[in-house]
């Protein structure tokens, strides 16, 4: 029988977002941040009947079912707010797109109308700490490097973190790989990387992990669900095979009608004309002529 790993876009919300997991998000987020908060509240709590909803309205072959994103608004002891992005990210830039949706979430604060805030004046009272965590199929640097990086606001000389007014640090960006091996056993993040690249848990896993396994367990799902699993798998499929390989094939032959028999694959699956242009290298208004011609 087919696996389905949990950096599935249905099961990794599922998993981290259902009304009865916030004692999952909250350790995914300790373990992998190295903070604890008081409480957890996802932006879209999980429900079969919205998740397919979604799903059926939107391009799913391009958009964010393939570039799983979970935002969560995170409650300090003090009462002080943080907002915090769980995202499964692709390839292609990487670096700048965890920066930039890092860096759009502080500006953007996920829950940041509540009354306190919203008497305040100033525009930049209300932003609050952001905090990314972004687990990648891939080796982030060098493949000798460790699993999971933290990267933060750090003084040059001191290696102080930079805070805020309130003594909290604004920004830190956490990459988890599911290929870099170099990974401390005895660590909770260990059993985070083993369960999400292979779907299941060794006998030494935190007990919410292996929680965390019976709860996305295929043969105990839904039957909705596991239509949609497989829906979401086979997309994943058709871009990858489709619109990556042809991508590069298409930048290393660069000739004008290989260029544009790709731009019409593109477009019969779904792919927009700005990205079909990108990819392929021909101009908007070339895209837009086949297009047209197609339909």
């Amino acid at each position: 029988m087919q696996k389905y790993l949990p950096t599935n876009d249905l099961l990794f919300r599922k998993l981290l977002t259902s009304e009865d997991s916030l004692y999952i998000l909250k350790a995914f987020v300790k373990d992998l941040l190295g903070i604890e908060f008081q409480s957890l509240m996802p932006k879209e709590t999980y429900h079969i009947d919205s998740y397919k909803k979604k799903f059926n309205e939107i391009d799913h072959v391009q958009t964010e079912i393939l570039r799983t994103e979970v935002d969560i608004l995170a409650i300090g002891e003090d009462g002080s707010h943080a907002t915090i992005e769980c995202q499964i990210q692709p390839h292609s830039y990487l670096h700048e797109r965890s920066l930039f949706y890092l860096a759009e979430a502080f500006r953007s604060p996920f829950g940041s109308s509540d009354k306190k805030e919203a008497g305040k004046k100033n525009n930049f009272s209300s932003l609050r700490p952001a905090y990314g965590i972004n687990i990648v199929d891939f080796h982030l640097f060098d493949r000798k490097d460790n699993a999971l990086h933290l990267f933060r606001l750090l003084n040059e000389e001191t290696h102080q973190p930079f805070f805020n007014e309130e003594n909290k640090e604004l920004l830190i960006l956490c990459f988890l790989s599911l290929k870099n091996q170099t990974i401390e056993k005895q660590k909770a993040a260990y059993h985070w990387q083993y369960f999400l690249k292979t779907g299941e848990v060794e006998p030494e896993a935190p007990d919410y992990i292996k929680e965390a396994k019976r709860k996305i367990d295929f043969l105990t799902l839904e039957s909705e669900e596991k239509e949609m699993i497989m829906n979401i798998e086979k997309s994943k499929a058709i871009s990858d095979a489709v619109f990556v390989s042809a991508m590069e094939k298409g930048r290393k032959e660069g000739e004008e009608k290989t260029k544009q028999a790709l731009a019409v694959e593109f477009l019969k699956i779904g792919v927009s004309i700005e990205q079909v242009a990108k990819a392929t290298k021909l101009s908007t208004e070339e895209v837009d002529k086949l297009w047209r011609e197609q339909n």
